[in-house]
């Protein structure tokens, strides 16, 4: 799956990556290979998600979020960057299906999405849960060109550094 079973073993880093998923790929595909792997997935279906609220509130059903989750950006980072009310595991795999439609229709709110996201792989790239975010793409083109592409990372770094600065690959 272009990538995606060396980033579940570690071969590739945790990172945030354009996903190259060929076109046979079924979500239960990527299901069973985290589970095999122990890493729990998020896929956030955002085909119909067209603005910052309907982005947060996926989100929140996705992961689900605690009670106190505020609705809010900052809201996000705090969640996505605790995680402490989910089970262990050996990684949190995140596939950003569908993104295409909010990067369209509100492009700064998927920078800022994105930013978030950043952050929060940054944050759990050293710890024994790695993150790892992924963008399915059907073309190079198709998604952020500073993001790695996962099936031509193996030996690459991640796309963000510690303190969320991009990497030179």
């Amino acid at each position: 799956m272009n990538g995606l079973r060396e980033l579940l073993t570690g071969a590739v880093p945790a990172g945030m990556y354009r996903w190259p998923a060929p076109g046979s790929t079924r979500r239960s595909d990527v299901e069973a290979a985290a589970a095999a792997a122990d890493w729990r997935l998020y896929w956030l279906a955002g085909q119909h998600v067209t603005d910052k609220d309907e982005f947060l509130r996926l989100c929140a059903d996705t992961f689900k979020f605690p009670d106190w989750f505020g609705d809010d950006w900052d809201a996000l980072h705090d969640c996505l960057t605790d995680l402490t009310w989910e089970e262990p595991t050996s990684g949190y795999l995140v596939v950003y299906a569908g993104w295409q439609a909010l990067a369209q229709e509100e492009p700064g709110s998927f920078a800022t999405a994105l930013e978030i996201f950043t952050a929060a792989v940054s944050l759990w790239q050293d710890a024994e849960t790695p993150m790892a975010v992924l963008l399915p793409v059907t073309g190079a083109e198709d998604a952020p060109p500073d993001l790695p592409l996962l099936a031509n990372s193996i030996g690459s770094r991640p796309s963000s550094s510690r303190n969320g600065s991009p990497r030179a690959e």
